[in-house]
């Protein structure tokens, strides 16, 4: 007596197809999607990075009990780009434990004029800075000095770094508010100059 022939299971040619078809549709959706989201991920890392040094150097200020400058200036191997470090009231760079400190911006985030930011008029309203307004630092560099308190002692006033990406436009700007007291906010601003304050 012959034995039944027992069938495999498995999938047909048309199922495969249909399978990776509908993949290929979802990655198509979700792609742009993960890429926008990426590159407003890069451009609040570059605003949390600026922040930092800011913070670092206000906190040398303190330990060491002395005035310790932020310096922003273009970065020397590529003028697309920005670096910052930290040096004594003579410039020097500083040794120790902030000596390494130092961060590059670059296309993903960088800084940018002031009046380049939509809506960078309603910032201080929505930052609850009443009627003190924001100074814009400048994109092509300079220096924030802080004192042996932490505060800051030069330019004076509210400062605000304003960063966008060049590399992706769509990802609006960020702004990092510095109080004179040394502390710090950092904010997300829409291509349409809605601000909102990042956590």
């Amino acid at each position: 007596m012959p034995l039944p022939v027992r069938r495999q299971a498995g999938f047909s040619l048309i199922e495969l197809t249909v399978a990776v078809l509908v993949a290929v549709i979802l990655l198509a959706i979700a792609l742009p999607i993960f890429v926008r989201a990426y590159r407003s991920y890069q451009l609040t890392n570059a605003s949390r990075q600026v922040a930092d040094i800011l913070r670092i150097t206000r906190y040398e200020a303190i330990r060491l009990n002395k005035q310790v400058n932020c310096v922003f200036q273009p970065y020397s191997g590529d003028s697309t780009m920005m670096s910052a470090s930290m040096t004594d009231a003579s410039g020097n760079l500083l040794s120790g434990v902030g000596a390494g400190t130092r961060i590059l911006l670059g296309v993903n985030g960088n800084l940018v004029a002031a009046g380049s930011v939509p809506g960078g008029g309603a910032l201080p309203g929505s930052a609850h800075l009443g009627s003190s307004a924001l100074t814009g630092f400048p994109p092509a560099g300079g220096i924030i000095q802080f004192d042996a308190r932490g505060s800051v002692i030069a330019p004076p006033g509210v400062n605000a770094f304003y960063l966008a990406s060049q590399a992706a436009p769509d990802a609006g700007y960020r702004a990092v508010i510095l109080m004179p007291s040394g502390s710090m906010e950092i904010w997300s601003i829409d291509s349409s100059g809605n601000p909102q304050e990042l956590r």
